[in-house]
């Protein structure tokens, strides 16, 4: 946590943030479901017509399940906005536990 505390700008929490199945189950265990949209939740809610067939997309994108949803700063919506700090670090996605300090440095340099 104290990499996390020397950073300025939160730049990994504007990153794209995606969970596999088994991952994303275990936030709704958490109760944190909420905070991320499924791919088929997503695909079906423009494909209505797709409905009746949930299981065989929710096993294509069974990799890529479901996307951690951005508040409309574009930032994480399990950062806290006050101290800019994950609000759920001890269970944060695993993407964001294997983020290291050198990987803040590029996307610094990428943003600018």
């Amino acid at each position: 946590m104290s990499e996390c505390l020397k950073c300025i700008n939160s730049a990994c929490c504007k990153l794209e943030v995606e969970v596999d199945r088994n991952e994303y189950e275990k936030f709704e265990k958490k109760g944190l479901g909420d905070y991320f949209k499924t791919r088929t939740e997503d695909f079906l809610k423009k494909n209505e017509k797709y409905r009746i067939q949930k299981q065989y997309f929710d096993e294509m994108y069974k990799d890529n399940y479901a996307k951690l949803i951005k508040g409309i700063d574009g930032l994480c919506v399990m950062l806290d906005r006050k101290t800019m700090l994950c609000s759920i670090y001890k269970d944060r996605p695993k993407v964001c536990k294997d983020y290291k300090i050198k990987s803040c440095v590029n996307i610094k340099n990428i943003k600018k």
